[in-house]
């Protein structure tokens, strides 16, 4: 074998192991790549999982919100007349009628102011009574109002329940949705990414081992390209 067919066969092994050997590393790289990237989607799975299991439910504000005007009373439903007082005034008249009928009778007028001191308690009479009819009228009137405006409170106050309560079930269910969509997209988000890792690392690694062929195929090409050009069959 001459210098120029041993230089060639050197040459071509040298080429062949060396693109061997890189395409061995590179092969070797690419499966130690795949690994590590399983072992980290696997871990932000887990983290999800963690994190889905540990997080703090939404509750409705509102849920057990009550009506705070369901207990109240009309503050004018059982007001009375204050009778003591035209009692009292019914007393003072008559009392005052009888002093003006003892000066009448001590000075002789008995006969004509007996009469008119009737007309007088008489006339008394009336206005307590027209007083304390006023009175019972007005306790009427306010205790009507009092219940309307009772009514009015309570139907308010269960209104505003009722929006608060639904209010709070929308955010609640919003929250849902809005959590689960999130749940939805990072899940969707590692197993793209997840799965587009182990495409490129595969590819990889396809490269790598048709690498290796393709360096053996270079050697074998040389030194066939060397028996063709007939140098390897000079001696």
């Amino acid at each position: 074998m001459s210098f120029i067919a041993g230089a060639i066969l050197i040459s071509a092994g040298v080429a062949a192991a060396a693109g061997v050997t890189v395409s061995s590393i590179n092969a070797n790289q690419a499966k130690k790549e795949r690994f590590k990237q399983d072992d980290i989607a696997s871990t932000q799975e887990q983290m999800l999982a963690d994190l889905e299991a540990s997080r703090p439910e939404f509750k409705n504000p509102y849920e057990n919100m009550q009506n705070q005007f369901k207990d109240l009373n009309n503050p004018y439903a059982n007001l009375t007349v204050a009778t003591e007082a035209f009692k009292m005034e019914a007393e003072q008249a008559d009392q005052a009628l009888a002093n003006s009928l003892d000066v009448m009778m001590e000075t002789g007028q008995a006969a004509g102011g007996a009469t008119a001191l009737a007309q007088a308690a008489l006339q008394s009479k009336r206005g307590i009574a027209a007083s304390i009819q006023a009175q019972e009228t007005q306790n009427r009137k306010m205790a009507a109002q009092g219940e309307a405006n009772v009514a009015m409170a309570k139907a308010q106050g269960a209104q505003r329940v009722d929006e608060l309560r639904a209010r709070g079930d929308a955010m609640e269910q919003q929250d849902a949705i809005g959590f689960h969509e999130m749940k939805m997209d990072r899940a969707a988000g590692l197993m793209e990414n997840a799965q587009q890792n182990s495409k490129d690392a595969q590819a990889a690694r396809t490269a790598a081992i048709m690498g290796i062929g393709d360096s053996i195929a270079s050697g074998a090409s040389m030194v066939g390209g060397a028996y063709s050009s007939g140098v390897m069959g000079k001696g």
